[in-house]
């Protein structure tokens, strides 16, 4: 999907949204994604400036096992963890209770050390992004996806995809867990991820690319509006 070389320090450290001796607070699944960005922090930021949050929602079958993962991995890479079990809610959106839950959790341990936030979204992520608020909510915010940064939050993986992600923990000899709710329709997003952007592959093999540079398009003419 993308033209990008690859995942690599010297390409992330270049767009400055990690940075040598700055307090970071990464946000770890246990998925390749995370796995990618927290390695990549410690090379880049040094493992005494990095921090990692799991949230183990008890959710699914999988998530104690998500979360030994992850202890592991931060104890490999010599980094400090915090684990938050919160308790699921009787009622309400579900996804939106646990975006909360993680980035509450987030803001909590990085405003003492004034550290940034980061998460490890990639242009995948961008395209599903784009494509699911245009289908639930259509406007010019649709179009202008995710920011790099928006205040503390970083996005340091945003322009490398998510076989990019794979690719570099492959060669860094990082195991990562699979989420198997990404595989069924239970939730919108999975349904974008898994219906909706393969058919667009099948219609034209750019498509993913095309919805990339309509973000930056968009995002360059709104910085001229603002």
């Amino acid at each position: 999907m993308s033209a990008h070389p690859g995942v690599s320090v010297e390409a992330v450290r270049s767009q400055g949204l990690l940075r040598q001796d700055q307090p970071v607070v990464v946000l770890l699944s246990g998925g390749r994604d995370s796995t990618c960005l927290l390695d990549l922090a410690v090379r880049i930021a040094g493992p005494e400036c990095v921090s990692a949050l799991h949230v183990n929602y008890g959710l699914r079958e999988a998530a104690d096992a998500e979360e030994h993962h992850c202890r592991d991995l931060c104890r490999r890479l010599g980094v400090a963890l915090v684990v938050e079990h919160p308790r699921r809610p009787e009622q309400g959106n579900l996804q939106a209770w646990a975006r909360d839950v993680r980035y509450g959790a987030a803001a909590r341990i990085a405003l003492p050390v004034k550290a940034d936030i980061a998460a490890g979204h990639t242009s995948t992520d961008q395209v599903e992004t784009v494509l699911y608020r245009l289908s639930s909510s259509p406007s010019r915010r649709a179009l202008l996806g995710m920011p790099a940064r928006k205040g503390s939050l970083v996005r340091p993986l945003l322009g490398f995809s998510r076989a990019q992600t794979a690719a570099y923990c492959t060669g860094r000899g990082l195991a990562w867990r699979e989420d198997e709710s990404n595989e069924g329709d239970a939730f919108a997003r999975a349904r974008v991820r898994n219906g909706l952007v393969p058919a667009m592959r099948a219609s034209h093999p750019a498509a993913e690319r095309n919805v990339l540079a309509l973000v930056e398009v968009m995002r360059a003419e709104a910085a001229v509006l603002d």
